[in-house]
C-alpha cells in the first residue's frame, strides 16, 4: 500500500491505495526554477520588462496610478509580494500615496473584509494606499464593444486613472484557459451583465443538448472566445502594465514576468504550461485528486472550477469511470445562483436550459458538476452538508478511504486503476496526443 496525505483546509487528509493499482502520481513537471528570492524576481522582471519600457520610463511622478489585484481566492498567487516591490518602485519613480489606488478585482465574487484585504497586499501598503473592492453592479462606465457585440463596462473609478497596472498570477482556468493579465479587467473590474455575455460562450452554439464549446477549457486560450473577448476588454480598458507571476511546488513564486499584458501573460503561459501540465498516454478507471487546502478549497465554486476541471483527462469519463475531489469547502457552496440549481433541479438537461436562458456564472458552475455527475461517477470528500447533494448523482464521503469505498460498490470493482492527483488545484491533465 502506499500511503498519501493531501492538503484539506488547513489540515491535510490522509488515505492509502494498493500500489499495483496506481497508474501514476501526478505531480509538477520537474521544472529548473530559477535559484532567487522572490523579492529578486519580482525585481528582475520590472527591470526587464516584454513588450514595453520600464516603469521609470511609463509613469511620470504626476501619474495617478490604479493597481488592480486579485480577491482572497487568489491569495495563493502571492500578490502581496508583487505589490510590495510595485509599490516601491512607484515610490521611487515620486508617485504619492493618496495618487494610488488599489482595487480588488473581485468580478462577480463577494465583498472583503479587511483582512483580506490585508492578505492580499499587505499590511504595510494597506496602511499607505487605500484599498477597494469593485462592484459589478455600479459604478460603471462603457470602453468599448468586443467584435462578438458584447458591450464592454468596467469600473469606472478605474478609467479615471492615468496609468493601469494588473497584478496576479497564472494558472489553468475552466474558462479562460489561463487566469491572469487580461482577467483582471474581465470579469475583475467589469459589469455583471458584461461578464455572464462573456463566459456564456462555455456552451456550444448548437442550442440545448450540444453542451459545451470544446475551445472553452482548461489550458485553452489562443483560440478560446471567452480569453479573446478577455484580451478586447483589457485594450478597451487601456492596461499600462501587467506584472505575473507562477506559482512553484513549494507554494512560493518560481517565475515572474511584467511587461506588456499579451507578451508577459505569454511568457507567463508558457511556463504554467510545463510546470503545472501534465501528459498522460492513456486515461484511467479512477482519480483522486486534492483541492490543495484552504484557501484553494475554500467552498464548492472553486473546487468545481479547479481541482475538478483539471483532472477530467485523467479519466475515460464513462459510466464505469470516478473522480473522488477531496475538498474542504469551509465557506460553503459560495455562490446562490449554484445552491439554486443544486436544490431547485434534479437533472443536468433542466439546468442545462435553464442556464442558456438565465445564464450566470454560478448556475454553469452547477450545471458542470451535475453534468459531470450523470457522466461518470462523482465523490465529494468535503464538510459540506450531504443533503446539498440530494437532488444530484454526487455521492458525499467523510474522507478519502471512505470514498475508495464507495467507488468499489458503485463499479463493483475491487480492484480499480487510478492516477493520484496531490495538486489538483493546479494541474491540469491531458492526454498525449
Amino acid at each position: 500500500m502506499a500511503d498519501f496525505t493531501f492538503k484539506y483546509g488547513d489540515g491535510h487528509m490522509d488515505f492509502s491505495y494498493p500500489d499495483e493499482d496506481i497508474v501514476k502520481v501526478i505531480e509538477p513537471t520537474e521544472v529548473e526554477i530559477p535559484v532567487s528570492s522572490e523579492r529578486e524576481k519580482v525585481e528582475y522582471a520590472l527591470d526587464h520588462p516584454l513588450g514595453t519600457g520600464k516603469l521609470e520610463e511609463i509613469i511620470s511622478p504626476d501619474n495617478t496610478v490604479c493597481i488592480l489585484v486579485p480577491d482572497t481566492t487568489r491569495q495563493w498567487g502571492r500578490p502581496e509580494q508583487m505589490i510590495t516591490v510595485l509599490v516601491e518602485r512607484l515610490e521611487a519613480i515620486g508617485v504619492k500615496d493618496e495618487n494610488m489606488l488599489i482595487v480588488s478585482a473581485t468580478g462577480t465574487h463577494k465583498k472583503q473584509t479587511k483582512q483580506e484585504h490585508i492578505n492580499i497586499v499587505g499590511e504595510a501598503v494597506y496602511n499607505r494606499i487605500k484599498v477597494v473592492d469593485h462592484d459589478c453592479d455600479t459604478n460603471l462606465v462603457t470602453v468599448g464593444t468586443s467584435s462578438r457585440g458584447n458591450e464592454i463596462k468596467v469600473n469606472a473609478t478605474v478609467m479615471q486613472y492615468d496609468k493601469k497596472i494588473t497584478v496576479g498570477a497564472v494558472v489553468f482556468h475552466f474558462l479562460a484557459g489561463f487566469g491572469g493579465a487580461r482577467k483582471y479587467v474581465l470579469p475583475g473590474i467589469a459589469g455583471r451583465d458584461c461578464i455572464m455575455s462573456n463566459h456564456s460562450q462555455y456552451f456550444a452554439p448548437g442550442g440545448v443538448g450540444s453542451g459545451r464549446n470544446m475551445l472553452v477549457a482548461p489550458g485553452s486560450y489562443e483560440e478560446s472566445p471567452v480569453s479573446l473577448e478577455m484580451f478586447e476588454a483589457a485594450r478597451f480598458a487601456g492596461i499600462d502594465f501587467n506584472i505575473t507571476d507562477v506559482i512553484g511546488p513549494d507554494k512560493t513564486i518560481a517565475f515572474c514576468y511584467a511587461g506588456d499584458i499579451s507578451d508577459s501573460h505569454a511568457a507567463a503561459v508558457e511556463k504554467c504550461r510545463l510546470l503545472d501540465g501534465a501528459f498522460i498516454d492513456a486515461p484511467a478507471d479512477m482519480v483522486i485528486s486534492s483541492g490543495m487546502g484552504y484557501p484553494k478549497d475554500i467552498n464548492l465554486y472553486q473546487t468545481i472550477s479547479k481541482p475538478m476541471t483539471n483532472s477530467l483527462g485523467a479519466i475515460r469519463g464513462d459510466a464505469d469511470s470516478v473522480m473522488i475531489i477531496a475538498s474542504e469547502c469551509r465557506e460553503g457552496i459560495g455562490n446562490p445562483d449554484t445552491e439554486k440549481m443544486l436544490f431547485e433541479f434534479d437533472n443536468a438537461h433542466d439546468r442545462e436550459v435553464y442556464t442558456r436562458d438565465n445564464y450566470t456564472i454560478g448556475l454553469n458552475i452547477a450545471y458542470m458538476i451535475t453534468a459531470f455527475a450523470e457522466q461518470f461517477h462523482l465523490i465529494m470528500v468535503t464538510s459540506l452538508d450531504p443533503d446539498i447533494f440530494k437532488k444530484t448523482k454526487i455521492h458525499p464521503a467523510k474522507d478519502v478511504n471512505e470514498a475508495i469505498e464507495i467507488a468499489k460498490k458503485l463499479t463493483g470493482k475491487e480492484h480499480l486503476k487510478a492516477y493520484i492527483m496531490p495538486y489538483g488545484a493546479n494541474t491540469c491533465v491531458n492526454v498525449r496526443k
